[in-house]
């Protein structure tokens, strides 16, 4: 009895530090699936320009890329940023992409606070 006893405490020992050593948090596989669906759908980030976005003031979130014939910006703003300003951020920036996209058309797409402010397109 007292080797049966001991047999569970042991592997019961095993099966948690092995599940308490893992730090995959799934971020690894999630990473993965993103770069995998980009690449299925075509998609190309300028990542230079996503961080020239980012770092503007306003600014949440971003990113510049390229799908197929077309440059897409997207700005992901404060909700205190002006609509006035809003859209003069994504006209700033739908003109940096026609200049660096020569030849394809250029969208550029500003939301603050879930609502879509701004909406440029460029041929």
């Amino acid at each position: 009895m007292y080797k049966f006893i001991t047999s569970i405490l042991v592997v019961s020992l095993l099966v948690v530090g092995a599940a308490g050593c893992s730090n995959d948090d799934g971020k690894t596989k999630k990473d993965n699936q993103n770069a995998t669906q980009q690449k299925e759908l075509n998609i190309k980030q300028n990542k230079e320009l996503t961080k020239k976005v980012k770092d503007e003031k306003g600014v949440l979130d971003g990113q510049v890329y390229e799908q197929d014939n077309m440059a897409y910006g997207t700005l992901i703003l404060d909700k205190k940023v002006s609509e006035k300003d809003a859209k003069k951020l994504a006209e700033k920036y739908a003109e940096e992409l026609k200049d660096e996209y020569k030849g394809k058309k250029v969208n550029v797409q500003a939301v603050r606070n879930g609502k879509n402010v701004a909406n440029i397109t460029k041929e």
